[in-house]
């Protein structure tokens, strides 16, 4: 928070609701009763709304002991939207949120080798599993013993999370997931940053439609899931690189350091000029950041009141063949705790990533740190 605020915790689940005090410049930590969780597909009253006296930013972090972790970015309510694609790997999860009553939820499967079971009926690719008349504050579960690609459809705003329960893709096991974002916020192109220390970047781009799309990275070979398959993705190169698409596109990079996490990658117009945010308090993590910014902005950014010229050496840049602009990442380990980040110059903004891999058990986590909503999709 910029500012002291009390936030409220509030769920029709018993445990959670609770008062606390965030202190300005400082953040606080808040666990969950473990019994939140919904260890099985159905529905819910497991939903958890959080009210606060000011503004706040809010990062979920869920760790499974010491097998499984991975986080995301919470959106306020007034930006979630009624429209989503699914991104995910093997074993796939989803789980969705309402906020008011009588809420139909429509999910088309666009590609999936696996099915989901609902009722005791099997849905997979091509059909379209719908749930009527869901009460305010409930939260759904679906999932699948392989990827399932999809678009979710609702008549009210809603919220959805989506990823992989135990991703084995690469490397080690790993819980993935991240909060969707709303189609109406999606855009054509994207600068994907580099992720120091990872050994390998797998690139996952959704489209809502597959006729006449494409996806090109310089330097790389964007290649369809497969024939049938209504996905592309590319593997990494260590190196920042700019994806571009001829439709509204969703792109996710899977990057892996023996395990895996999942992020979203923001697109330029949802880059933020302050960021404040808390990593993990727990020792099993070393943490990263990711910058990315315009090459002749970066010389203003301030990280805990340090200019950014110390991290010169972390510097890599990539050039924009269609306009010429040149953008610079910088990747940077921090400590645990609460850290700001912010433009001395209040019109300049950046993206920023927040990732961390495990220092003795294979597991990571990683997600935006925060975003700034403009709906850019027809």
């Amino acid at each position: 928070a910029k500012q002291d605020a009390f936030v409220v915790f509030e769920s029709l689940h018993p445990g959670v609701n609770n008062t606390f005090q965030v202190s300005a410049n400082a953040g606080k930590e808040v666990s969950l009763p473990v019994s939140v969780v919904m260890d099985t597909d159905g529905i819910f009253g497991k939903a958890v709304v959080i009210r606060a006296s000011h503004p706040i930013s809010v990062h979920c972090v869920v760790q499974c002991g010491c097998s499984a972790a991975e986080g995301f970015l919470v959106y306020p309510k007034q930006y979630l939207g009624t429209k989503y694609l699914l991104a995910n790997s093997d074993f796939a999860n989803i789980a969705i949120a309402s906020q008011y009553r009588n809420t139909t939820i429509k999910l088309t499967i666009l590609s999936s080798p696996s099915y989901i079971t609902w009722k005791g009926t099997n849905y997979t690719e091509n059909d379209v599993l719908k749930i009527e008349q869901i009460d305010d504050f409930r939260t759904i579960q679906l999932s699948a013993n392989g990827y399932l690609f999809g678009l979710i459809e609702s008549t009210n705003p809603i919220a959805v999370i989506s990823g992989s329960s135990s991703d084995a893709s690469m490397f080690e096991a790993n819980s993935v997931m991240e909060y969707m974002v709303p189609v109406e916020y999606l855009s054509f192109k994207y600068i994907i940053p580099n992720f120091a220390k990872s050994q390998q970047d797998t690139y996952q781009f959704q489209f809502q439609n597959h006729k006449q799309n494409n996806v090109t990275i310089a330097g790389l070979d964007v290649l369809r899931g497969g024939v049938t398959d209504l996905f592309y993705y590319a593997f990494g190169n260590q190196l920042p690189c700019i994806a571009k698409a001829n439709e509204i596109v969703m792109p996710v990079v899977f990057s892996s350091y023996e395990s895996t996490f999942m992020t979203l990658i923001p697109q330029t117009e949802q880059f933020s000029n302050d960021y404040r945010f808390l990593t993990p308090s727990t020792s099993l993590f070393r943490h990263y950041f990711v910058i990315t910014i315009r090459a002749y902005l970066i010389n203003g950014i301030l990280i805990d009141s340090k200019a950014i010229q110390k991290y010169q050496n972390t510097m890599k840049s990539v050039r924009d063949s269609e306009t010429s602009d040149e953008y610079i990442t910088v990747t940077i380990e921090v400590s645990s705790g609460y850290h700001h980040i912010y433009h001395t110059d209040s019109d300049v903004t950046f993206g920023l990533i927040l990732y961390g891999y495990g220092t003795t058990e294979k597991m990571s986590y990683g997600y935006p740190a925060g975003l700034r909503f403009q709906a850019t999709a027809a």
